[in-house]
């Protein structure tokens, strides 16, 4: 069995709001297919959403986005469509690997390969294969992760060269032992 991941794939971080950057729509017509493939071999689908309370700790960090009821948490209208044919994980963290949901959902399963797609690559992208990589190994489990250059993205910005830092994190990422195609 696989299984993909999409990892906030939001309003919030592609088309409106604090950290939304529309750079990151470049890579949502290939998680769409990637979504329809994994749809049509009937295998799982895992989507985290970032959902904050108005007053969340992770503020401290970073400019209030994506509070619990606004359209930031919504799926992109692309992949909003397939809703129904996955697991949504709401995620107050950059790290969706530690919500419970999860939690239970990897403990249950015995998975062959992990595709991972999302954003942003250095921050909720890497936290969550950073994780995972280091969840598998210390269980022993001969899971394949891999993650496709064409789907996972970062924001844009003066101090913050998006494509640099994709080529960089892809690189940490391969050094986990992460398969990078």
């Amino acid at each position: 069995m696989d299984l993909l991941i999409v990892i906030d794939m939001i309003d919030g971080f592609v088309n409106h709001g604090a950290l939304a950057n529309k750079n990151i729509n470049r890579i949502v017509d290939n998680i769409s297919c990637e979504i329809e493939k994994f749809i049509s071999k009937g295998q799982d689908i895992i989507a985290f959403k970032d959902t904050h309370d108005p007053h969340d700790i992770e503020f401290e960090n970073y400019p209030p986005h994506c509070i619990k009821g606004t359209d930031e948490c919504e799926l992109v209208p692309q992949l909003k469509k397939y809703s129904d044919k996955m697991m949504i994980i709401e995620k107050n963290t950059t790290n969706g690997f530690v919500t419970h949901e999860f939690g239970k959902y990897i403990a249950s399963k015995k998975l062959d390969t992990i595709v991972v797609t999302g954003c942003c690559t250095d921050i909720c992208v890497y936290n969550f294969v950073e994780s995972l990589t280091k969840y598998l190994k210390s269980n022993k489990l001969a899971t394949r992760v891999v993650v496709y250059k064409n789907m996972v993205d970062t924001f844009g910005g003066d101090n913050h060269l998006a494509d640099e830092i994709n080529r960089e994190y892809l690189q940490k990422m391969s050094k986990l032992g992460v398969e990078i195609r």
